[in-house]
């Protein structure tokens, strides 16, 4: 029967070992979040998403949600098998949960309801009771707002009817267009009117004077880049 040298399996147990601490070393357990942002809505309610990987129970574990502002606010507790609000931040009393049934699998996401734009901002998911290195994950939230825009005849002139359209409560700044039945982009009176009010949104108006086309359809489009949301409103002229 053929054998290996001594240093051979030495050389093997070795290599062996080293395997099996690159293996272990890699499922040591993290707290995992999200690569992209969470966009949403304001009004909407939203999930941040955070997990265990692997998927190990956290029904007995510290959980600690804050946001990252100028000052540190407690957003969500979890400790003892239950949630502990009672150093909540005000603003997010009766507006957090977390999954009590997931937690078995590892799930610590946070839900928020009825969002705000005050609610934008960098939010920590910590277990500080892991002994791993990788304890807590960050969450960036961002809250715009939208509306539908509203058309109405402002008047007319010798060649054409005046068309205003207004929408109000955007966040952040939108850009506002005409377009007639054809897809094409009719000149405007100027350029869009924009002001920003107390609460931080804004309202956009702007004029267009439209001739007869063939079928005095007009639209007015309001949209914002930043979150990818769009409001449009038609109009007859008769």
């Amino acid at each position: 029967m053929k054998t290996f040298p001594t240093s051979a399996v030495w050389c093997f147990g070795i290599l062996f070992i080293s395997v099996s601490l690159i293996t272990t070393g890699s499922s040591e357990v993290q707290v995992v979040g999200p690569a992209d942002r969470v966009d949403a809505l304001a009004g909407d309610d939203i999930i941040l998403p955070c997990s265990l990987k692997p998927n190990i129970s956290a029904k007995d574990m510290l959980v600690q949600w804050t946001g990252l502002y100028l000052k540190t606010r407690n957003v969500h507790l979890y400790r003892q098998g239950r949630d502990s609000n009672e150093d909540q931040f005000p603003s997010y009393r009766g507006r957090t949960s977390m999954f009590h049934e997931e937690l078995k699998n590892g799930n610590v996401s946070l839900k928020l309801t009825r969002v705000t734009l005050s609610d934008t901002g960098r939010y920590r998911c910590l277990i500080p009771t892991l002994t791993s290195q990788v304890k807590e994950t960050t969450v960036q939230l961002f809250v715009g707002a939208v509306s539908q825009p509203v058309i109405s005849i402002d008047g007319t002139k010798d060649w054409g009817v005046v068309l205003k359209c207004e929408s109000g409560g955007w966040f952040p700044e939108p850009d506002m267009e005409w377009l007639d039945s054809s897809g094409t982009n009719p000149p405007a009176d100027g350029p869009p009117e924009k002001h920003r009010d107390s609460e931080g949104l804004y309202t956009v108006r702007q004029h267009v004077t439209v001739d007869k086309t063939d079928t005095n359809m007009f639209t007015c489009r309001v949209h914002q880049t930043e979150i990818n949301h769009l409001k449009e409103t038609e109009i007859h002229v008769p």
